[in-house]
């Protein structure tokens, strides 16, 4: 497919995800319909039940809305392949926190292609999902996404939960029965629309808001 193609096909699933959701009254930005609570299950299955409202059919990853501390955090992207939660720099600046907040970090992040890129530092902050509390350990990064934040394994394997792109959600038992945390499939869209965008102009540079000073 060539790259005009492709935007087009991207434009034509936003629009018709946009008149989905309008039509479903699916709302990820207040939380509505982000999370949904199957009580008296007491194991993790998908079924076609899962399918309903995913369009389809696609590729996207899972990208959720949370809570990161006390903020309604969108753009999440979950990463299995990710060992380590990412907040990128942008996000943190929106929430107005003290540089105090931020620690130390020398260990490197090594991408799949064996590039390096260094961390601001790291901050520990509370993800929550469906009233289940994680504390985070998140780096924070200075750069250009189109994500807000990455959460990746060891969050995942803290709340038990199991993942399916296909179905668009992830999954973990509660005491009162199976959370279903539902993908924002939109907003997937809309960060590969970002990306490309990024690519089209070519551009890799540093984002300026957040910097830490040395001591």
């Amino acid at each position: 497919m060539t790259r005009r193609a492709s935007e087009d096909e991207t434009r034509r699933k936003l629009r018709h995800l946009k008149e989905r959701y309008m039509s479903n009254h699916i709302d990820f930005s207040s939380g509505e319909g982000s999370e949904v609570l199957e009580i008296g299950c007491t194991k993790i299955e998908f079924t076609q039940d899962d399918l309903r409202d995913v369009y389809a059919p696609h590729n996207d990853a899972i990208v959720i809305s949370s809570w990161i501390g006390m903020f309604r955090v969108h753009r999440i992207l979950v990463d299995i392949g990710s060992s380590v939660s990412v907040l990128f720099s942008g996000a943190y600046s929106s929430m107005n926190l003290t540089y105090n907040l931020i620690e130390e970090d020398e260990n490197p992040i090594i991408g799949f292609s064996g590039e390096v890129t260094k961390a601001v530092g790291k901050v520990k902050m509370p993800i929550t999902v469906a009233n289940k509390p994680i504390l985070g350990n998140f780096l924070l990064l200075d750069c250009r996404a189109p994500y807000n934040a990455i959460v990746e394994r060891d969050w995942m394997h803290a709340i038990c939960a199991v993942t399916s792109s296909y179905h668009q959600c992830l999954k973990f038992v509660t005491f009162v029965g199976v959370v279903k945390v539902r993908g924002d499939q939109m907003a997937a869209h809309k960060c590969h629309e970002s990306a490309m965008e990024e690519y089209r102009k070519s551009e890799v540079s540093a984002n300026p808001i957040l910097r830490v000073e040395q001591k």
